[in-house]
């Protein structure tokens, strides 16, 4: 017979992966736990903690799946990129292109099969739902719009970036959503050249608009 483990309380839970649980099911059971947790609170108000205290795990077991709020929100969604991922590889580059990297970053993105679906269901909640809206813009905002606007002068980044962004989304709608043609079955290299120089201009060039 072995000997009782030294300071061990007999019957006590260890942390970790719940007993008799398996490594998808309990995976599954903190994704199921997240979607509630943000159709609640939303993304900026649910944390890694809560949707452990909402799925009766430890958090650590939370951070042992997800590295972060973003991975976990982005797996509910079950997006299989990372728009901020994208994004932040995307603005490393030289101000003065900008533009194109941005453009190229968001074709190439909505150019994979598997990204298409999920994301057009993502931009449709995103217009006629207010509760998926309210998850989905601080997202948008904190880990997309917020790097853009992070390159360029203070005074006017948020206008730059609403415009940029209104372009974007305008585009995806128009292309992946309405499937409006000849947009939507155009070349790629040849959408990039036409949409690029526009983000790039709102960006960086000229604009009427009041530096507050």
């Amino acid at each position: 017979m072995s000997e009782p483990v030294p300071n061990e309380v007999p019957g006590a839970r260890k942390r970790g992966r719940p007993k008799g649980s398996t490594t998808g099911s309990t995976k599954s059971k903190i994704l199921k736990a997240a979607s509630k947790e943000f159709a609640h609170a939303g993304f900026e108000g649910a944390s890694l903690r809560s949707v452990a205290r909402r799925a009766s795990v430890d958090p650590a077991l939370v951070h042992h799946y997800f590295k972060d709020k973003s991975e976990l929100f982005i797996q509910t969604m079950h997006l299989p990129v990372n728009p901020a991922a994208v994004i932040g590889q995307a603005v490393t580059a030289p101000l003065e292109e900008l533009g194109y990297s941005l453009t190229s970053a968001l074709i190439s993105t909505w150019r994979k099969p598997a990204f298409r679906p999920p994301a057009i269901a993502m931009v449709r909640g995103l217009i006629s739902s207010n509760n998926a809206a309210k998850i989905l813009k601080p997202f948008i905002q904190k880990e997309i719009f917020s790097r853009v606007g992070a390159r360029l002068p203070q005074e006017t980044a948020e206008a730059r970036v609403a415009l940029v962004a209104s372009q974007f989304i305008g585009l995806i709608i128009a292309r992946y959503v309405v499937a409006l043609e000849p947009l939507a079955s155009m070349d790629d290299d040849e959408l990039i050249e036409l949409v690029a120089p526009t983000i790039q201009r709102y960006l960086t060039g000229d604009l009427p608009i009041q530096k507050h």
